[in-house]
């Protein structure tokens, strides 16, 4: 298959998804959110800094289960929507940042979840890789999930990415539906077609074309070594144990060492 081009993300990019985002990913959060506390709990984290924070939802999640948590994202209607579910008197920090450039201190722990690096090209990952190191204390953890290249790769699993999505808000119906290729470089190729009506008045119908960079766990083992990291797990985003060419995702935990 001819290769796709592959850019890192701009900010814009995920504006079309902002009102709906909720709506769509909660439900799909859950068993990851709670293995991410216990990975988290694990290794005695106390401060978390999600840098690909979304609207929220690990943020929040992990904040209720005792966690300090910031939280910042490179889309500012994300974070808008992140700060107006904020509960009085509350001590989370949600503000505009790039996992690229962002230093926002040094945590126990740095988050990166829902595929948020597959948005980078390979070189820009290496960059969010180097920044993250410096925003975690000696020691710390990084978290982040991915789909798993070989996986795709092999057979028709790609055709097991295709989506159908529908959710309703007040009287506001939202679907999704997607497609997806992929070609031996890693550039997964996503096809949208996004189905908006309220009421009874006209739906919106748009359509969208992303593409992500996907690894082999190899790959990324090399890469977060070749960092200053040490890989301590590699499992499937349910916690079961991970497959080189059945698993579809993949959960890496990393711990920050001295260069």
């Amino acid at each position: 298959m001819k290769s796709s081009s592959h850019k890192s993300a701009k900010p814009s990019h995920y504006n079309k998804q902002a009102e709906h985002y909720d709506s769509f990913n909660e439900e799909h959060s859950k068993v990851m959110n709670q293995v991410v506390k216990q990975i988290l709990t694990k290794y005695k984290v106390k401060s978390v800094l999600d840098l690909t924070c979304g609207t929220g939802s690990q943020v929040f999640y992990l904040a209720n289960k005792g966690f300090n948590v910031s939280g910042y994202d490179i889309n500012s209607k994300m974070i808008d929507i992140a700060k107006n579910k904020l509960p009085e008197k509350s001590n989370i920090i949600f503000k505009k940042g790039d996992m690229r450039t962002t230093q926002a201190g040094e945590f126990d722990a740095v988050i990166t979840m829902f595929n948020a690096i597959g948005h980078l090209t390979k070189n820009d990952f290496l960059k969010a890789i180097h920044n993250i190191y410096l925003n975690l204390n000696k020691g710390g953890i990084y978290i982040f999930d991915i789909f798993n290249l070989n996986y795709l790769l092999d057979g028709d699993n790609i055709t097991k990415l295709t989506i159908d999505w529908q959710r309703k808000s007040g009287n506001t119906v939202a679907r999704e539906i997607q497609y997806s290729t992929i070609d031996k470089d890693g550039i997964l190729a996503s096809y949208d077609i996004y189905h908006e009506q309220k009421g009874g008045s006209k739906p919106k119908i748009s359509k969208d074309f992303q593409t992500l960079q996907v690894y082999s766990s190899k790959q990324l083992k090399n890469m977060l070594e070749n960092a200053g990291f040490k890989v301590l797990r590699i499992c499937n985003v349910d916690a079961s144990r991970f497959s080189d060419k059945k698993s579809e995702r993949m959960l890496v935990v990393a711990r920050k060492i001295a260069i």
